[in-house]
């Protein structure tokens, strides 16, 4: 499959991810040369730490989650994630398990700083409303979030 998805950021209002498939090449772009664009953006969103890229988006299987250019289409019962406080400092580590019955099992991790902001305004009384990694791990836990990211391609494959 040859198609481009476009993320909203997670924390950054102006920035969305280009992220073409099947290569898992990205480029963050700013929100005003996206809109340039005129492209749909994909349900799901990116969050970013140093050059590395972390998120969730809908497709026809199912929800994937990404890590820079390796992905996983997710499965109720076969994956799960996880994030960990590192003692003595403000990080979190993030930990994502997909472990199907049959092929082999896929690990991956991100070292990421503690995202800042929690009770700032009335909507945000949650890890998960700050944290996209958060929000993941508490998306993989029950069977609705996987239907939530469960939807059609928006817009057209690209171009080969």
């Amino acid at each position: 499959m040859n198609r481009t998805v476009y993320l909203k950021s997670y924390d950054r209002y102006d920035e969305i991810l280009k992220y073409h498939l099947p290569s898992g090449r990205f480029a963050v772009l700013k929100d005003n040369k996206f809109k340039a664009l005129g492209r749909p953006l994909t349900f799901g969103s990116f969050c970013s730490e140093g050059p590395q890229v972390a998120g969730l988006f809908a497709s026809p299987d199912g929800p994937v989650f990404f890590l820079d250019d390796r992905r996983v289409v997710c499965r109720f019962g076969e994956t799960s994630a996880n994030v960990t406080v590192v003692p003595g400092q403000t990080k979190r580590q993030f930990t994502f398990s997909h472990k199907p019955a049959s092929g082999p099992a896929v690990e991956l991790g991100l070292l990421y700083e503690q995202r800042l902001g929690l009770g700032t305004n009335p909507y945000d009384n949650e890890e998960e409303d700050i944290d996209l990694l958060a929000l993941i791990v508490s998306n993989l836990r029950f069977e609705a979030g996987f239907r939530a990211y469960t939807k059609e391609w928006v817009g057209p494959e690209a171009p080969g």
